[in-house]
């Protein structure tokens, strides 16, 4: 799982992206009113289904976002849709950042 894991990593950066830490993902959520939900948690592989690595495995890590104040995920449909919720959006769909935690990419 080790070399599935460094492989996925030396490809993402070698694509632009950055490796932060699991703090930083936190205090950027946080910055924008929301946090991790860990009790949603959920190991496995993920797998390129297409293009040139299509096939090739990564061990991930998905959890829960929720809004801080109400414990709402910012995917439920009464959810508050404003600009933090826009600029998370632009995180999630940036790829542009990842974090490693157990052995896992986390992407959010």
């Amino acid at each position: 799982m080790e070399m599935f894991l460094q492989v996925e990593i030396g490809f993402r950066k070698s694509q632009g992206q950055e490796q932060v830490t699991l703090d930083a993902v936190k205090r950027r959520l946080a910055d924008l009113g929301y946090r991790l939900d860990r009790s949603s948690d959920c190991r496995s592989f993920a797998r390129y289904m297409s293009g040139e690595r299509a096939g090739v495995s990564y061990p991930c890590l998905t959890t829960g976002i929720v809004e801080a104040d109400t414990g709402m995920s910012f995917a439920h449909v009464d959810a508050r849709r404003d600009e933090n919720f826009d600029q998370l959006q632009k995180l999630r769909f940036s790829g542009e950042e990842f974090a490693v935690v157990g052995g896992c990419i986390l992407d959010l």
